[in-house]
């Protein structure tokens, strides 16, 4: 989770530095980028605080070995607790994410047509 979240700043780090010299970058929209950087950074924290001991594990630290097995709950969630979270992702990181790419591809497609006019 840690490699994946800080390829995904790298990314969008990249993604904001790209777009700042072809078209104009709001401030709405780093703030949409920070935001959508701070949920995986969040998740991160939230799974190092409940498996503290196997995050020490992973640097040779405390008691226990490192554990790499994916394994189920003992007592699964809720399933309304699961199609909250599922729903509240949706809303709250997809559909941002989905707005930015339809914003995305209509630039891309204003330059095209500006280029194949000129």
């Amino acid at each position: 989770m840690i490699i994946v979240w800080a390829t995904h700043e790298a990314t969008a780090l990249w993604d904001v530095s790209f777009a700042h010299h072809k078209r104009e970058v709001t401030p709405i929209e780093q703030w949409v980028h920070s935001y959508l950087g701070v949920l995986p950074l969040l998740s991160v924290i939230l799974v190092v605080v409940l498996h503290c001991t196997q995050f020490i594990a992973l640097f040779g630290l405390g008691s226990e070995a490192p554990r790499f097995e994916i394994v189920w709950k003992e007592t699964p969630l809720p399933w309304t607790y699961v199609l909250s979270v599922i729903a509240a992702t949706i809303l709250f990181e997809v559909l941002p994410y989905f707005e930015e790419l339809i914003r995305g591809l209509r630039a891309w497609s204003r330059s095209r047509w500006i280029e194949h006019k000129s």
